[in-house]
């Protein structure tokens, strides 16, 4: 890799001023050059993706459901106890439905949660989790693209909830970064951890991003949004930046046991993009291609370091 592909990678360590943007554009640039092969190393089995068809029944109602359906805006949400936790805390209401039965609530929040789903009547979707917690909709109005749901408040008053997708699913789940195994790492263990399960859970964290960004490559999306994800990477065109430690964001914190254990997990990524090289691609349409690849590069890396490690 020629030095000034290094610059950006080691001096955005610097740059602890400059935030990036909830969202970010990623407009194609324009090129003559030929078109950019999408290198892809984590992705499994069938990587291609499926468009679920526009029209909808009931018979086919438990494949069309799993998908992923978010709020696209406040007109969807008929109280701001859907949008607010018992903190004040703003949620993003999302569901992320699995054919495998596993379900994740509100992945854009801290309050995030994984659990099964059944339908025990064809109008009624029953959300499981642990703690012998549940959640009980009123399915109305269903179809491939939109998920209009009804629940009870605190008050025992109807709480209307209007969702959307784009009817796009991954062929093999495993790839969605929103599937179960792949958010893991953002449960907050019950206990300190060791050394190596703290790896482990930045090693996730680096998998979930570089699914992330492919998933967004993968629908075609215009914009990229990190809203109400985890935050810890400040995001450029050919260049992954930190904050300092001292600024790290609660959501990172909430990952691990305490700070102290989320200051380790910084550590350990600071050192992979001081100490380690990664190649930027050339002749991608967008900047978010570039990430991709040098996300599933430091994936690689440090997964070698670990299994390296005595």
């Amino acid at each position: 890799m020629s030095p000034l592909n290094t610059i950006p990678l080691f001096t955005l360590l610097l740059f602890v001023a400059c935030h990036s943007p909830v969202q970010q554009a990623m407009e194609e640039e324009e090129a003559d050059e030929p078109a950019f092969a999408m290198q892809e190393t984590l992705a499994a089995g069938d990587t291609g993706m499926a468009q679920l068809a526009a029209g909808f029944t009931k018979t086919d109602r438990l494949v069309k459901l799993c998908q992923h359906w978010e709020l696209e805006n406040m007109e969807g949400v008929s109280s701001v106890e859907l949008v607010m936790d018992e903190n004040n805390v703003r949620i993003f209401p999302q569901l992320n439905i699995f054919k495998d039965s596993s379900v994740v609530e509100n992945a854009r929040n801290n309050s995030m949660r994984i659990g099964r789903w059944s339908l025990p009547s064809p109008d009624t979707l029953l959300l499981q989790f642990p703690g012998n917690q549940q959640k009980k909709y009123e399915l109305r109005n269903v179809t491939s693209r939109n998920l209009y749901l009804v629940s009870r408040g605190k008050e025992g008053q109807p709480l209307y909830l209007r969702l959307s997708s784009d009817g796009l699913v991954h062929k093999n789940p495993y790839n969605d970064p929103f599937h179960p195994v792949n958010v893991q790492w953002r449960i907050p263990p019950r206990k300190p951890e060791s050394d190596s399960a703290i790896h482990a859970r930045v090693l996730g964290c680096l998998k979930f991003y570089a699914l992330y960004f492919r998933d967004n490559i993968k629908r075609q999306k215009t914009r990229i949004s990190f809203l109400g994800l985890p935050t810890i990477f400040q995001w450029y065109s050919r260049g992954i930046g930190l904050p300092e430690k001292e600024a790290l964001h609660e959501t990172w914190v909430h990952c691990f046991y305490n700070r102290r254990q989320a200051e380790k997990g910084y550590e350990i990524l600071r050192r992979l993009i001081v100490d380690y090289d990664f190649n930027w691609p050339d002749g991608a349409p967008v900047w978010v291609y570039e990430t991709h690849s040098v996300l599933e590069q430091m994936y690689h890396k440090l997964d070698a370091i670990g299994k390296a490690a005595p």
